[in-house]
């Protein structure tokens, strides 16, 4: 199927394709992809319904048989059933680095990381600030806005799970030869040093990669410069030009699938940061010429954005909300018997009490808050680099490692099932208005976002075994488990 040029919106068509066949992709903003999809129903009525019918038909066929696209196959069907592995996505985003050959020595070139033991903590601490400004909210309101597959994942990975490995991963492209991996990587690092400038090498660091960036034509970096001339935070503001840089970014990206050889564009990447620059200048600039036309269409968001926080409260009270529930105290089980192993070793309850102020410090701060809490990465990462240090353990200390991670993977396995059900809830909507498919796109992008971080951290606690000498915990067991606790819940 094929899919024409519609300029500055980006096109209609695509734009179905994505949010009704590739749900489990999606990243972050949820709301900014149901706006696109109230775009795409007022400006076309008659090609938005013709394509809604038929990729609804087409998702509804993809999830015969409980197979949810997406982190691993999820797990089974919302009534129980035999518990499906979650690990499928989970091999291919631990190997995002691939084969490649990582220097860390290149990131003090980059940012001024005292300890490279501390950088997890720093980016922590710097991805938990509140909004920024309106032309950079935060690192994460850029996800899956690159070119490049490689680029996406490895920052996706890195805002997942802050890594020494993946941000030199990403500095070393930025530096390669490869002018799509180059520029897009180029860009991450202006996303990080706007997201952290306390930790820039340089405080006009982020300028200079995006200058370098646009010296070239790519698509991300122009979508970047149209925000900078909308908003006029970092630089002059200038309307004319924004739009400009935001009908050449649809014409690049448009250039791509058409070009010889063809240029890669990230199938993740659906033009959300695109499609939100267009609608803030339509929707808040007066000097806009039509604006009136868009009147609908900020009545329709506010819409979706009342049905998203009533669908976030009443989430608790289902049976998707209960499992995640589970999942979420099960977690806090593993933690606990991490904490437990700690406080056994000399100055454990000291470590323990800077830990739980880690646990203080991420609950209070002022990011977005979540329909989802999420698995504590950064209590997770302060218990492995505890006890990685340590020496050999004993017997008793071996088993509570293992049943830590089993408790992980279990709580894994019921965030895939929880997952699963969410893409089959907004299936379950498709034939209805827009404003109630929209209504479970935040909760279903936080659980991705949290079976990502899960893959992440399980895969770390794995090494860490490895190297004490624990085996790993019994598949079928867990499994099993999960199957269990999925059964227990019904709407």
């Amino acid at each position: 199927m094929e899919c024409g040029t519609v300029g500055l919106l980006t096109n209609i068509c695509n734009l179905h394709l994505f949010v009704f066949t590739q749900l489990s992709h999606m990243q972050k903003h949820p709301k900014l992809a149901a706006h696109a999809l109230v775009l795409a129903a007022l400006l076309s009525p008659p090609l938005a319904q013709a394509q809604l019918g038929g990729l609804l038909q087409k998702l509804q066929q993809a999830q015969q048989g409980a197979q949810p696209a997406g982190p691993g196959a999820a797990t089974s069907t919302a009534k129980g059933g035999k518990a499906q592995r979650s690990d499928q996505l989970c091999s291919r985003q631990v190997g995002t680095l691939g084969r490649m050959k990582v220097d860390t020595g290149v990131i003090a070139s980059e940012f001024r990381i005292a300890d490279l033991e501390g950088l997890q903590d720093d980016f922590h601490k710097a991805l938990a600030k509140g909004p920024i400004s309106k032309t950079f909210p935060n690192a994460r309101f850029f996800q899956a806005s690159f070119e490049t597959a490689r680029v996406r994942a490895l920052y996706d990975t890195f805002l997942a799970f802050p890594e020494p490995n993946t941000l030199a991963a990403l500095i070393q492209i930025s530096r390669g030869t490869d002018a799509q991996e180059q520029n897009d990587a180029r860009m991450a690092l202006v996303y990080l040093h706007l997201q952290a400038p306390e930790l820039s090498a340089a405080p006009d660091r982020w300028q200079e990669h995006f200058k370098a960036a646009t010296s070239q034509e790519h698509y991300t970096a122009t979508v970047f410069r149209a925000r900078i001339a909308a908003y006029g935070e970092y630089g002059p503001k200038n309307l004319r030009q924004a739009l400009g840089d935001l009908v050449a970014a649809d014409r690049i990206q448009q250039g791509y699938r058409t070009s010889e050889p063809k240029r890669e564009f990230d199938s993740h990447n659906y033009q959300l940061v695109h499609t939100a620059t267009a609608r803030d200048i339509y929707l808040n600039e007066p000097n806009m010429p039509s604006r009136q036309r868009w009147q609908a269409v900020a009545e329709m968001a506010a819409q979706i954005e009342q049905a998203q926080r009533a669908y976030a409260s009443q989430l608790p009270n289902t049976r998707i909300g209960r499992l995640y529930a589970e999942a979420t105290r099960v977690n806090h089980e593993s933690i606990e018997i991490g904490n437990e192993i700690i406080r056994r070793t000399q100055s454990g309850n000291q470590t323990v009490g800077q830990i739980a102020s880690l646990q203080s410090l991420r609950e209070s701060g002022a990011g977005e808050k979540k329909v989802f809490e999420d698995i504590s990465p950064e209590v997770q990462s302060a218990q492995l680099r505890v006890i990685g240090k340590l020496g050999s353990l004993d017997e008793q200390q071996k088993q509570m490692l293992a049943q830590a991670q089993e408790k992980r993977m279990v709580a894994q396995g019921i965030i895939a099932q929880s997952y699963g059900e969410l893409i089959q809830s907004l299936a379950a909507n498709m034939g209805g208005d827009l404003v109630r498919m929209a209504a479970p796109l935040p909760a279903l992008t936080q659980a991705n976002n949290a079976l990502i971080q899960s893959c992440l951290i399980s895969a770390k606690w794995e090494q860490a075994m490895r190297a004490k000498d624990v085996p790993k915990p019994d598949a079928k067991a867990t499994e099993a488990s999960v199957a269990n606790l999925a059964a227990k819940y019904k709407d």
